[in-house]
């Protein structure tokens, strides 16, 4: 993908998990937005969506470590991750 300008490009409509998180980076989002899986947790409780934080974080970590990428700057960079 080519370099994007210096702004904000922010990825939402059908994320669904770290994965799905994990591609939009690699694509060259700067955000992603998981409105539906979060707003199906608020409904449960507050450690309904603490409980989501907590997933999201540990499968985005073992994504990047799969693909050796070390931090979110270099998950943009990585050639592994297919669309």
């Amino acid at each position: 993908h080519q370099a994007l300008p210096d702004m904000l490009l922010f990825a939402s409509g059908g994320l669904k998990g770290a994965s799905d998180l994990a591609k939009s980076i690699a694509l060259g989002a700067t955000l992603g937005g998981m409105a539906g899986l979060f707003l199906k947790a608020a409904v449960q409780s507050t450690e309904a969506v603490l409980e989501t934080i907590s997933i999201i974080e540990r499968e985005l970590c073992i994504i990047m470590f799969a693909s050796g990428a070390g931090d979110l700057n270099a998950l943009k960079k990585t050639p592994l991750i297919q669309v």
